[in-house]
């Protein structure tokens, strides 16, 4: 007599999300001015009884860039010579186009439950100067998508569920036992304006998703699955089984803006936001302010709508290392009976010339 239908969120959710941009935008490689290494990874809802993270590493590099977006102190080149952001002219009144390239690969892992979906891919992504240190850019991430069903410890409430693996179909009292699974391409882009002090991108991931069967990937029989005998008499020992369960995703929309605040010579303000839509579904937006010190050691809060509300640390350990944590409190829904979610931001940066002057200058 009725029905209900429940949507959830398809792709991982960080809380420091301005601290790797590129995790959902494709136009963000090569935004730096070093090659940027940054591994994350995110335990959500702890106390509840299920698994839920999620780990990602990525990697990206700018490749011909011969100006500086990056925020931090201004290397120190000599006492006479500092770098132009100005255009440069080939004649008068003849503008030099400015334009580097950049490229990137990311792999994630997200488990939710017994869902586990993983994901790897390439980015390429064009940057264009547009007058002085202003810039545009758009990027492309190709990959593979793979998606995985345990239905091993499964709870069920009526035993037989066609829907559900069984050691032995004859026998639904069993605890539920197995695992489908079922993949396809990825396809995300992004477009980006930026500077030096203020950034706003918007990007579109799984573009080509669509509905998709899960293959049976674990040996015993269950009521899940059709049976298709090959016609060869010879082979008729051999059967191809296929899962009757489908798994669909929808294209994800993604807004991403942040600025930085110089306060005097010490202090630095960084606000960013991020508004997600899931198309035809949902629309969500998180915030948060992060304060930097000295460029050394920062702190901040963040603020989910309608969900959760974060605080985080970090710090730079070395030119080359910078650690941040943060972690989530709950506050509407049946979420509010977890312990919180922990996230946690490792970042190495290679090539870096941002911080190896002395702080004097």
């Amino acid at each position: 007599m009725l029905t209900f239908v429940g949507f959830a969120q398809q792709t991982p959710q960080f809380t420091q999300f301005m601290m790797n941009k590129y995790v959902y935008n494709p136009a963000f490689a090569g935004f730096e001015d070093y090659i940027d290494i940054k591994s994350g990874f995110r335990t959500q809802w702890t106390g509840l009884n299920t698994a839920n993270k999620t780990a990602y590493v990525t990697a990206n590099l700018a490749i011909d860039k011969s100006d500086r977006t990056s925020t931090g102190r201004t290397p120190f080149m000599s006492k006479t010579i500092r770098r132009n952001f100005s255009p440069t002219y080939i004649r008068q009144k003849t503008k030099r186009s400015g334009f580097h390239q950049g490229i990137g690969i990311q792999a994630y892992s997200d488990q939710i439950g017994g869902l586990t979906s993983n994901s790897i891919a390439g980015t390429y992504a064009y940057h264009l100067s547009v007058g002085g240190e202003n810039k545009v850019a758009v990027g492309a991430t190709a990959g593979y998508y793979f998606r995985s069903l345990n239905m091993t410890g499964f709870n069920v409430k009526d035993p037989g569920d066609p829907f559900i693996m069984y050691q032995d179909q004859n026998l639904p009292s069993l605890a539920p036992s197995g695992q489908v699974s079922g993949g396809q391409s990825l396809v995300n882009v992004g477009a980006l304006y930026y500077n030096r002090n203020f950034y706003i991108g918007l990007s579109a991931n799984q573009l080509i998703f669509d509905s998709f069967s899960y293959l049976r990937t674990s040996d015993g029989a269950d009521t899940l699955t059709r049976k298709t005998f090959y016609p060869d008499e010879a082979d008729a020992y051999k059967v191809y089984n296929q899962a009757l369960l489908l798994g669909s995703t929808s294209p994800n929309i993604f807004l991403q803006t942040g600025m930085e605040i110089k306060s005097g010579e010490f202090w630095t303000y960084s606000p960013s936001l991020l508004v997600k839509y899931m198309k035809g579904i949902s629309l969500g937006m998180e915030a948060n302010m992060r304060v930097t010190f000295n460029d050394a050691i920062w702190a901040g809060a963040s603020y989910r709508h309608k969900e959760a509300i974060g605080f985080l640390f970090g710090m730079h350990l070395s030119q080359q290392i910078n650690l941040s944590y943060s972690y989530e409190t709950h506050v509407n829904g049946p979420l509010r009976t977890s312990l919180g979610s922990h996230e946690l931001v490792l970042a190495l940066k290679f090539r870096n010339k941002v911080y190896s002057v002395d702080p004097a200058f």
